[in-house]
Protein backbone atom coordinates (compact mmCIF):
# COMPACT_ATOMS: atom_id res chain seq x y z
CA UNK A 1 0.00 0.00 0.00
CA UNK A 2 2.85 2.52 0.86
CA UNK A 3 4.46 1.69 -2.83
CA UNK A 4 1.03 2.24 -4.41
CA UNK A 5 0.70 5.67 -2.59
CA UNK A 6 4.45 6.59 -3.03
CA UNK A 7 4.26 5.77 -7.10
CA UNK A 8 0.39 8.01 -7.17
CA UNK A 9 2.07 10.80 -5.25
CA UNK A 10 5.09 10.20 -8.23
CA UNK A 11 2.61 10.48 -11.09
CA UNK A 12 0.76 13.04 -9.90
CA UNK A 13 3.96 15.30 -9.56
CA UNK A 14 5.05 14.59 -12.93
CA UNK A 15 2.31 15.19 -14.27
CA UNK A 16 2.31 18.70 -12.49
CA UNK A 17 5.81 19.24 -13.62
CA UNK A 18 4.99 18.33 -17.67
CA UNK A 19 2.22 20.57 -17.13
CA UNK A 20 4.45 23.50 -15.71
CA UNK A 21 7.22 22.78 -18.55
CA UNK A 22 4.40 22.98 -21.01
CA UNK A 23 3.32 26.77 -20.18
CA UNK A 24 6.65 28.04 -19.31
CA UNK A 25 7.43 26.68 -23.50
CA UNK A 26 4.48 28.14 -24.68
CA UNK A 27 4.40 30.94 -22.83
CA UNK A 28 8.29 31.96 -24.46
CA UNK A 29 7.24 30.65 -27.83
CA UNK A 30 4.85 33.28 -27.27
CA UNK A 31 6.96 35.89 -25.95
CA UNK A 32 9.64 35.10 -28.94
CA UNK A 33 6.77 35.38 -31.47
CA UNK A 34 5.46 38.80 -29.93
CA UNK A 35 8.81 40.42 -30.23
CA UNK A 36 9.55 39.03 -33.38
CA UNK A 37 7.04 40.78 -34.65
CA UNK A 38 7.46 44.62 -33.10
CA UNK A 39 10.49 45.01 -35.30
CA UNK A 40 8.44 45.11 -38.70
CA UNK A 41 5.66 46.82 -37.24
CA UNK A 42 7.69 49.77 -36.01
CA UNK A 43 9.15 49.58 -39.35
CA UNK A 44 6.32 49.84 -41.30
CA UNK A 45 5.19 52.62 -39.20
CA UNK A 46 8.44 54.63 -40.15
CA UNK A 47 8.83 54.51 -43.53
CA UNK A 48 6.47 55.72 -46.05
CA UNK A 49 6.40 54.94 -49.90
CA UNK A 50 5.50 57.98 -51.92
CA UNK A 51 4.92 57.99 -55.91
CA UNK A 52 4.56 60.22 -58.70
CA UNK A 53 6.78 62.73 -61.22
CA UNK A 54 9.25 64.92 -60.60
CA UNK A 55 9.02 68.20 -59.94
CA UNK A 56 12.57 69.18 -59.38
CA UNK A 57 15.52 67.68 -58.20
CA UNK A 58 18.88 68.31 -56.69
CA UNK A 59 22.17 66.10 -55.16
CA UNK A 60 20.10 66.32 -51.95
CA UNK A 61 16.72 66.36 -52.42
CA UNK A 62 14.07 65.17 -54.87
CA UNK A 63 10.53 66.90 -55.09
CA UNK A 64 7.46 64.62 -56.62
CA UNK A 65 4.10 65.52 -57.32
CA UNK A 66 1.78 62.69 -56.34
CA UNK A 67 -1.40 61.98 -58.18
CA UNK A 68 -3.44 63.95 -55.85
CA UNK A 69 -1.04 67.09 -56.83
CA UNK A 70 0.25 67.03 -53.73
CA UNK A 71 3.98 67.74 -53.47
CA UNK A 72 6.43 66.59 -51.46
CA UNK A 73 10.24 67.35 -50.93
CA UNK A 74 12.04 64.51 -49.88
CA UNK A 75 16.09 64.53 -48.48
CA UNK A 76 18.66 62.51 -50.37
CA UNK A 77 21.99 61.38 -48.67
CA UNK A 78 24.57 59.72 -48.49
CA UNK A 79 23.07 56.55 -47.96
CA UNK A 80 20.06 56.82 -50.66
CA UNK A 81 20.17 53.67 -53.19
CA UNK A 82 19.28 55.13 -56.25
CA UNK A 83 18.20 52.79 -59.56
CA UNK A 84 17.37 53.67 -62.68
CA UNK A 85 15.82 50.60 -65.57
CA UNK A 86 16.93 48.36 -63.05
CA UNK A 87 20.21 49.69 -63.07
CA UNK A 88 22.55 51.30 -60.12
CA UNK A 89 22.39 55.30 -60.49
CA UNK A 90 22.94 58.71 -58.40
CA UNK A 91 20.64 61.18 -57.98
CA UNK A 92 22.22 63.27 -60.79
CA UNK A 93 20.43 60.64 -63.09
CA UNK A 94 17.16 61.67 -61.58
CA UNK A 95 15.15 64.43 -64.26
CA UNK A 96 12.30 66.35 -64.13
CA UNK A 97 9.06 64.36 -65.01
CA UNK A 98 10.54 60.85 -64.25
CA UNK A 99 8.40 58.76 -63.06
CA UNK A 100 9.47 57.45 -59.30
CA UNK A 101 8.98 55.41 -56.20
CA UNK A 102 10.33 56.61 -53.34
CA UNK A 103 10.60 54.85 -49.54
CA UNK A 104 11.67 56.96 -47.36
CA UNK A 105 11.87 57.01 -43.55
CA UNK A 106 10.16 59.91 -41.22
CA UNK A 107 11.64 61.70 -39.32
CA UNK A 108 10.99 64.79 -36.52
CA UNK A 109 8.13 67.09 -38.02
CA UNK A 110 7.30 64.51 -40.85
CA UNK A 111 10.69 64.66 -42.70
CA UNK A 112 11.38 62.59 -45.34
CA UNK A 113 14.65 61.13 -46.23
CA UNK A 114 14.71 58.33 -49.04
CA UNK A 115 15.76 55.28 -48.08
CA UNK A 116 15.48 54.02 -52.19
CA UNK A 117 14.35 55.68 -55.47
CA UNK A 118 13.27 53.39 -58.56
CA UNK A 119 13.33 55.66 -61.62
CA UNK A 120 11.04 54.93 -64.22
Amino acid sequence: MHKTRTLTLASVLLAIVGLAASIAIGQATQSKQQNSLAPAQEMSAQTVTVNGMVSAVSETSVTIVDAKKAEKTITIDTNTKVTKAGKAATPADIKANDKVVVVATKGEGDALTAVSIKVG
